[in-house]
């Protein structure tokens, strides 16, 4: 759909351009390059919307992987496992947004319209801020300024971080006035519903609590930033103006259409159709271990999260799943990798458990056996798939399948506050009780998981309650440490569909500390950032030469990641 939206402004002065020429024509103002007076905010600000998503799931591509959500299987180590090449989807996503943003800006101010223009700047921000955590140091104040500069110098990532937070508290005081004109769509709280002053106050409660993450983020290093991270966190708290509750969730909801155009969400795409677009993607073993084989009591998630097409790998061949007939790499009998809450429990290898639960483990680059009817899938959250009812049954049967892809993409959501405010309470000090909001963030993830869709088998309040208790149990008898551990884990069961999350979590605390390592023993470094595209490398002189272990200014810089 979006792709019927102009991109007007694509002269990002990280990206080689292209130019044609009339000749002859005399023609005073080009039909097909409109300038920024003769844009409709509206059309712009559609497009805008509808590219977000698509910017997470370019983000997601990478974060989640090493994070475990899904497999790694582009290398056997961080070595080969990525290239620059790898990384030009999140780069050009991202600055097209930021363009297109600048591009509406200039009419949408002429026109007094605060709605479009503090909801563009709440996506601004994330954008901005979000590139700031894939890559570190990143063009900022000399970008998207096309042909008056094509090589942008990069500026540290702190300092686009301090753009950011300037751009929510523009947001925030555009969004805190009455709006003129309303915006024709809201893609994310219009939605059935129309689009008025309520519909822009949750846009204001997003950009406050966007702030609050960004802040959480830094909370290390607020010195960077020129403010004092409790503080700032504390006013926010008491304002008590956040994402807590469902339908303040920032999300984007997709459709159910296959084609003309293809509304559905991308990992339905490629899980629900057939054996050509599954390819290579494979849920990450650990995180299923983490959701259904690491504790000793049942995640009421489970079925919503994954839908098993084979039930049983016990008796698999050598040709369906390889791992089973290999030995058990021995650094994966290490206490490090076990569970926490079960030392006993080894972290998974081959599969996350022989009931059904079949992914790949991290780094297992080999050939693709003939699994694709076989292997686990998404399930109903976050992409619309099938409830798992415990029914073997392959999924690869053309899009017809569950919701039909009607899925969501999680970017902010109400759980993870929760878990943000909870580790600002053991971290910072701020007030608050962070058992309590613990507490909280499971049962809202929970909540949320199970309400996805109507007419499926409802968790019991039973189920929910021992899931609860026994995460709390295990918290009441830890140190200051583990608790901390323990809230940025549930987290990371909570975050699923997100990587972002995840990737900026464990980089920030080393939790999970106990993810599962490469599958061949490696000692290459982690990602603490991502490479530069060969977008940047090959067209803008100014890029800096390229290092995995460059970090964001927020990393505390003295933990060793796997």
């Amino acid at each position: 759909m979006k792709n019927k939206f102009l991109k007007l402004f694509v002269a990002i002065g990280i990206f080689s351009l292209a130019s044609c020429e009339t000749t002859e024509l005399d023609l005073l103002v080009d039909p097909n390059s409109p300038s920024p007076d003769q844009l409709d905010p509206n059309f712009v600000f559609n497009s805008i919307q509808l590219s977000l998503p698509g910017y997470v799931n370019a983000v997601n591509g990478f974060t989640r992987q090493v994070t475990r959500q899904t497999a790694m299987t582009g290398g056997t180590t961080y070595n080969n496992a990525y290239q620059e090449v790898s990384f030009n989807g999140i780069w050009g996503s991202g600055y097209g947004i930021l363009n297109d943003i600048k591009g509406m800006e200039p009419k949408a101010t002429e026109l007094g319209l605060n709605y479009h223009l503090g909801a563009s700047k709440v996506i601004k921000a994330y954008v901005w801020s979000s590139l700031a955590d894939v890559f570190g140091d990143i063009p900022y104040s000399e970008a998207l300024l096309g042909n008056a500069n094509l090589s942008p110098k990069f500026d540290n990532s702190a300092d686009v971080y301090k753009g950011a937070l300037t751009e929510l508290d523009e947001a925030i005081t555009l969004l805190s006035q009455p709006a003129l004109i309303y915006p024709k769509q809201d893609l994310y709280y219009g939605v059935g519903g129309g689009v008025n002053s309520s519909t822009q106050a949750k846009w204001l409660t997003v950009a406050k609590t966007l702030k609050l993450k960004l802040l959480n983020n830094a909370r290390l290093n607020g010195t960077a930033l020129g403010v004092n991270i409790a503080t700032e966190m504390s006013t926010l708290l008491a304002e008590n103006d956040l994402i807590d509750t469902v339908d303040e969730d920032f999300s984007f909801k997709y459709g159910t259409s296959r084609a003309l155009p293809n509304s559905r969400h991308p990992n339905y795409n490629t899980f629900y159709e057939n054996a050509t677009t599954i390819g290579g993607s494979y849920i990450g073993n650990y995180f299923m271990w983490t959701v259904v084989g690491e504790k000793a009591v049942a995640d009421p998630r489970r079925p919503f999260y994954f839908f098993r097409q084979d039930t049983n790998t016990v008796g698999e061949t050598i040709f369906t799943l390889g791992c089973a007939f290999q030995s058990r790499p021995s650094h994966y009998n290490s206490a490090t990798y076990a569970s926490f809450y079960q030392p006993a429990v080894l972290a998974p290898f081959c599969v996350a458990t022989t009931s059904g639960y079949w992914g790949r483990d991290h780094g297992d680059g080999s050939g693709l056996p003939p699994d694709n009817a076989k292997r686990t899938v998404p399930g109903v959250y976050p992409v619309g798939g099938k409830y798992d009812e415990g029914v073997q049954e392959s999924v690869q049967t053309n899009g017809t399948a569950g919701f039909l892809g009607a899925g969501v993409m999680p970017i902010l959501m109400s759980s993870w506050v929760d878990f943000i405010k909870a580790e600002a309470v053991l971290t910072l000090g701020v007030s608050g009780d962070a058992r309590a909001l613990l507490e909280s963030g499971i049962r809202k993830s929970i909540n949320t998981v199970a309400n996805f869709k109507t007419g499926l088998p409802a968790p019991s309040v039973a189920a929910v309650d021992n899931y609860v208790n026994y995460v709390l149990t295990a918290y009441d008898a830890s140190t200051d440490a583990r608790k901390l551990e323990i809230v940025i884990k549930e987290y990371y069961v909570a975050a699923w569909g997100n990587g972002l999350e995840c990737y900026n979590n464990y980089r920030r605390t080393g939790y999970p500390s106990n993810m599962q390592p490469t599958l061949n023993p490696s000692t290459t470094d982690y990602f603490y950032t991502a490479l530069y595209p060969s977008d940047s490398t090959v067209n803008n002189p100014n890029s800096p030469a390229n290092s995995r272990t460059k970090r964001v200014f927020w990393d505390p810089g003295n933990l060793v990641l796997n």
